[in-house]
Parts: C-alpha cells; structure tokens; sequence
C-alpha cells in the first residue's frame, strides 16, 4: 500500500449558467491532509495563468478540462483527505480582487481546519466577501462583480471517482470530476 494519495481534477461541468451570455469561471482549488496526529497540511496552487485556460462566456452543458497546474495534487495517505473548490465568475472584476479572494480561500480553509478540523463554506465565504470589499471603484458598483458561482469541501474516503457539486444553495452550477488513487 503506497504511503501517497494522488488527486487529480479532471474535468469541470456547467451545469446552469449564471447570467445571459455564460460566465467566465476562475476555479480555485485546495487539496488538505489532517493526519491521525493533528498535523495540517494545505496545498493551495495559485491562480494565476490558469484563468485563460476557461474560455469566455461559458453556458449550461459545457464540459471544461481542469488544468494540471490547479488540478492535481499528491498527499500523505492515512487520516482525513479532501479537496475544497471555489469556482466565481470574472465579470468586470479586477485582478486585486480575485489575489485577494484566493489568498482569503487559502487562509481561511487553513486556518479551519487547524482550528476545528473541518471548513464550514458559510464561514469561508464570508472571509472571501470581506477580503475583496473595497477593491472596486465607484463606477464598479453597476456591474456585476466576481460572482461567486459555487464552493464546496469533499473528502476523499476512497480512490476512484468522484464528483463535486458546486453551488451556492440548491441550483448545483458545476460539477468538479475527479480521480483519488
């Protein structure tokens, strides 16, 4: 038995668009380990150039391959494993604000579970609203802003695959597929 667990994302599904048009989806990702002795382990991987790798105006049915560099990870095996994934949608937003909202993703998924051993996605958006509050200027205020489309945790209790479903409340916008081995 190998002492490492692979996660890969292997594909992103649309399943209801968020506005007329589609959406332009940046996807985060963590993958985290809780070891038997407490010990936390996040991997984060950032962002940044992965975000073309969507295309633009992305509409209900579309399926989207998830790039290696924000969709694959290798844990330790034993304990509590998981992934936590954020897809918000681009729209007019500025750059600052999506750094700030993947640095607030990080912390806040870290900092849950060193404190309680779980993430609460309630709390973690909370923590990302107020990380990107201010970083629009006024005229900002009539457009839509860095949408958050869907966001859900899922631990990993087997290999094999596995789908996420990412949402908001009841309307499952994306379906995040992927493989443990």
């Amino acid at each position: 038995m190998s002492d490492r667990v692979t996660i890969e994302l292997k594909e992103l599904h649309c399943e209801a668009q968020s506005e007329e048009g589609g959406c332009e989806p940046y996807l985060f990702t963590s993958f985290y380990a809780v070891g038997s002795d407490g010990n936390v382990s996040v991997t984060s991987p950032k962002h940044a150039d992965v975000r073309e790798a969507f295309a633009n105006d992305i509409e209900a049915g579309t399926t989207l391959p998830v790039p290696q560099e924000i969709g694959r990870c290798e844990l330790p095996s034993g304990g509590k494993l998981g992934i936590v994934a954020l897809v918000i949608d681009e729209d007019a937003g500025r750059v600052i604000a999506v750094d700030k909202a993947h640095d607030a993703f990080h912390q806040g998924i870290e900092s849950q579970l060193k404190d309680k051993g779980e993430v609460d996605c309630a709390s973690l958006l909370s923590d990302i609203k107020g990380a990107i509050h201010g970083t629009f200027d006024y005229s900002d205020l009539h457009r839509d802003q860095d949408d958050i489309l869907g966001v859900a945790v899922h631990e990993i209790a087997d290999h094999g695959s596995f789908e996420v479903r990412l949402g908001t409340s009841d309307d499952d916008r994306f379906i995040l597929r992927g493989e443990a081995r």
